[in-house]
C-alpha cells in the first residue's frame, strides 16, 4: 500500500499544477506518465492477458511522444507484464494492442477508429480529441488552463471488458456518457 501512495504522489507531481512542474516537463512527458498510470490501474480479463507475454501499447498516427514514452515505460510492468510499444499509421499496423493511444492527427477518422475497437478488450486513449469519450473512447487526456486532465467513459470501459481502479477514478476531471447508439 505504501508503494501505491509513493507512486500516486509521483504521478500527481507529474500532472500537478505548479509552474515548476509545467516548466520542467514537456506536455508529452506528462502524458506519457499518465498513459503508464492508466496501464497500471486498469484490469483486463485474465484470459486476455494470460495469452500475452507483454502488454502492447499501440500509438496510432503522428507520434507526439518521440522517445519520451519509451524512456518512461522502459523496463516497467503493468498487470504483471512488461510494456511493448508499437507505432503505426493504420489500425492494421497495431493489431494485437491492448492499449491504443490515438493521436490527435487521427481526429478526422475517430468515429470509425472507435467503432473498430470498442468492446474488444482494448483500452482506448485519446490525445485531446473532441468528443472522444462521447463517441465511445475510454480515456481522453486534455490540457485545460495549462494543466493536464483526463476524462473517463465508464460505460465504454465496461463494454470493453475493462475495470478501472477506483484510485484512478478519483483523479479524473470528469466522467462522460456515450452518445446514444
Amino acid at each position: 500500500m505504501f508503494r501505491f501512495f509513493i507512486f500516486l504522489f509521483l504521478t500527481i507531481v507529474f500532472i500537478g499544477q505548479s509552474k515548476s512542474v509545467k516548466a520542467q516537463y514537456t506536455e508529452y512527458e506528462i502524458k506519457g506518465v499518465m498513459v503508464y498510470t492508466f496501464a497500471k490501474y486498469v484490469t483486463w480479463p485474465k484470459n486476455i492477458l494470460n495469452r500475452s507475454k507483454v502488454l502492447v501499447l499501440g500509438i496510432l498516427g503522428d507520434d507526439p511522444f518521440g522517445q519520451h514514452i519509451d524512456r518512461i515505460i522502459k523496463n516497467r510492468k503493468a498487470n504483471g507484464l512488461y510494456i511493448e510499444i508499437k507505432r503505426g499509421k493504420t489500425l492494421k499496423d497495431l493489431k494485437g494492442s491492448h492499449i491504443l493511444y490515438i493521436c490527435n492527427s487521427e481526429e478526422t477518422g475517430i468515429k470509425s477508429i472507435i467503432e473498430e475497437y470498442k468492446s474488444k478488450y482494448i483500452l482506448t486513449i485519446g490525445d485531446g480529441i473532441n468528443d472522444f469519450c462521447k463517441l465511445g473512447g475510454i480515456f481522453n487526456i486534455e490540457y485545460n488552463d495549462g494543466k493536464p486532465v483526463f476524462y473517463i467513459n465508464l460505460e465504454a470501459a465496461s463494454k470493453a471488458g475493462l475495470i478501472i481502479d477506483t484510485r484512478l477514478l478519483q483523479l479524473a476531471e470528469g466522467f462522460v456518457i456515450s452518445d446514444a447508439e
